[in-house]
């Protein structure tokens, strides 16, 4: 069973930014779109690079190194090259903690 793991203070993602956190075997990347959090595989879905890298536009990120795009929260690919999703998972806050949660 998966339990939400502390990744970091809110106060460590200023809005409108991206970060990338270590969580297990994965890179999970953070970003604060308006005091609201979002909790995504760090990886373009089309080649493997990360989009914490990427540049943030309200929920959507563009990966800089071929212009895939993805909703933060849903994870939808918006545009070519990607086709396929990038994964999102849960973000819970307590106090100033933030916590995601990577399912098994």
């Amino acid at each position: 069973m998966s339990e939400f793991e502390k990744i970091a203070k809110t106060s460590e993602i200023p809005a409108g930014e991206v970060r990338s956190f270590p969580v297990g075997s994965e890179m999970v990347a953070v970003c604060n779109v308006g005091g609201q959090f979002f909790a995504f595989r760090d990886e373009c879905t089309h080649q493997a690079y990360p989009l914490s890298d990427g540049i943030l536009e309200g929920k959507k990120i563009t990966c800089i190194y071929h212009g895939a795009e993805f909703d933060v929260e849903t994870g939808e690919a918006l545009c070519l090259p990607a086709t396929d999703p990038v994964d999102t998972y849960p973000v819970k806050i307590e106090g100033e903690d933030l916590y995601v949660l990577i399912e098994d």
